[in-house]
């Protein structure tokens, strides 16, 4: 077989290039640190180191996720941590100051501007915006400014919606909270029922804090306790004497002048019938009653100072001796027919409590810091209140922040000076005490629950930073160059190149022509 001088040439040269790439090859993986520089070098591997560099960086995403949402409920706390301090004093200091009874119609006027300053405050607070200048209580209209005093109260121009972030595969969590949960979806009352006195009360009477009463299944309802007076009158049948059996007789009840009830001989009347009687005529007398557990009361319709009159009298008489004994109690003969009772306004010496129809739920005799329970609802009322007064226990419902703050800027613009404006000033101080205890409490399970995802996200991120750590020596495991091994093939990559590089040069100085010569 005969070799020409070309074919060993090309021979040669091609050996000596097959050497040059793979030395070239293992010096870019020397240079990149990087054992897979092309898909064809391991394919199965590239595959693989594809997978989970993507894992790498949706990591590092759940990772970037986490930390925008720590920082806007880091800001979250901090403002819920203001609120909380805000209301504290408003509620401590403030508040209980004022409802202090040597408090003069001026010093409460200087507390009040002062609770002015700290609604501005609130209304600002509830206004915060993050570090993207979108607001961080608008829900999902981050760009629309949540809360502004209206010419009616505070409005809301946010939605209920709260933002997520993906933190993890499986995880994600609130970024905020909805300005209607934190401010304006707050109970009033106690969380079940409020309190409230009448404005047009002439007594002096405050209403306490209501409870439940724990023995008795709480009935919702919207009940009004009403101050009033007991009587002595039982019903049943008149009792006429007729001395001589020619007469007919008649008995007359008369409330504030005006005749109520008319009644002859054998007439009978329950109890119930003579307080429905009374009722009748309470637009013209301003008296009406109630019968509960076996008393009738009477009370006037609206608070008064003003005494009842209650006249009965025995009418077509002819003898001096015929007599009829009244509802009231009145002994009534022909020489004396008439008889005016005078029932006492000042104090009420009883309570009745109506429920949403107006039917007695119970009643009792009145005593300044005695406990009242009905329907598994517990109150008392202390001081000294008028016939007539008025307190109303109603079911809870949302209550703004800002009207619980404005409430108690309004009371301490009533004037005091008197002791039923006093009362007054009272029972809405110590309504708007119950409602700001609502309020911070609502504050409270907020940022709890603001907490409670700035452990979520703190766990997740040593997670994500776990499952990126296994991820990234997994992917260095299979695309990372050993550094002795290719420095090593280095050498002997070089070292075969040189000897190549000196074969070629014995062989391409041999020719026919040299071996002649």
């Amino acid at each position: 077989m005969r070799i020409s001088t070309s074919q060993v040439f090309q021979q040669g040269l091609s050996a000596m290039l097959e050497q040059q790439s793979k030395l070239m090859e293992t010096q870019q993986q020397l240079a990149t640190g990087r054992r897979i520089l092309t898909p064809a070098d391991d394919p199965a591997g590239s595959a693989q180191a594809l997978d989970l560099s993507q894992a790498v960086a949706v990591t590092k995403q759940f990772q970037d996720n986490a930390s925008t949402a720590k920082e806007r409920l880091g800001l979250e706390d901090t403002t819920l941590g203001s609120i909380n301090d805000l209301l504290q004093r408003v509620r401590s200091e403030l508040a209980v100051q004022a409802n202090n009874a040597t408090q003069t119609n001026e010093t409460r006027a200087a507390i009040s501007q002062e609770v002015q300053q700290r609604l501005n405050d609130l209304l600002a607070l509830a206004n915060t915006r993050d570090a993207n200048s979108e607001y961080l209580f608008s829900g999902y209209k981050g760009q629309v400014q949540p809360f502004a005093k209206t010419n009616t109260g505070f409005s809301y121009s946010g939605d209920q919606g709260s933002r997520y972030l993906q933190i993890g595969p499986t995880t994600q969590v609130a970024t905020g909270d909805s300005g209607s949960d934190v401010f304006m979806a707050i109970r009033n009352g106690n969380g079940t029922f409020s309190m409230a006195g009448n404005a047009a009360n002439t007594g002096n009477g405050v209403l306490g804090a209501g409870t439940l009463s724990g023995t008795t299944a709480y009935v919702p309802d919207t009940y009004s306790l009403v101050m009033g007076q007991q009587t002595n009158v039982a019903g049943g049948a008149l009792a006429f004497t007729d001395t001589n059996n020619n007469d007919t007789l008649q008995y007359e009840l008369r409330i504030n002048g005006t005749l109520v009830y008319t009644g002859a001989e054998a007439s009978s009347q329950t109890q119930a019938q003579i307080a429905a009687s009374i009722a009748a005529q309470s637009g013209t007398t301003g008296v009406t009653a109630y019968v509960s557990g076996g008393v009738l009361y009477l009370a006037h319709t609206t608070p008064s100072a003003q005494a009842i009159t209650v006249n009965e009298t025995l009418t077509g008489f002819t003898e001096g001796t015929d007599a009829v004994t009244g509802y009231f109690g009145s002994a009534l003969t022909g020489a004396a027919a008439s008889n005016t009772l005078t029932v006492n306004a000042v104090p009420a010496d009883s309570y009745v409590v109506l429920n949403g129809t107006g039917a007695a739920v119970t009643a009792g005799a009145y005593q300044s810091g005695a406990n009242i329970a009905f329907n598994g609802i517990q109150t008392k009322v202390d001081g000294a209140p008028n016939n007539g007064d008025r307190f109303t226990i109603s079911q809870s419902v949302n209550q703004d922040i800002f009207s619980t703050i404005q409430n108690l800027v309004n009371a301490l613009t009533v004037d005091g000076s008197s002791q039923a404006g006093q009362a007054r000033i009272n029972n809405v101080l110590g309504q708007t005490l119950t409602d700001i205890d609502q309020a911070i409490g609502n504050i409270l399970n907020i940022r709890a629950r603001v907490g409670a995802r700035l452990n979520t996200i703190e766990s997740q991120q040593d997670t994500n930073d776990a499952a990126s750590l296994q991820y990234q020596e997994t992917l260095s495991g299979i695309q990372d160059l050993d550094y002795a091994e290719a420095a090593s093939r280095l050498n002997l990559q070089q070292t075969i190149l040189q000897a190549a590089q000196q074969a070629f040069i014995k062989v391409q100085g041999l020719s026919l022509f040299n071996f002649l010569r």
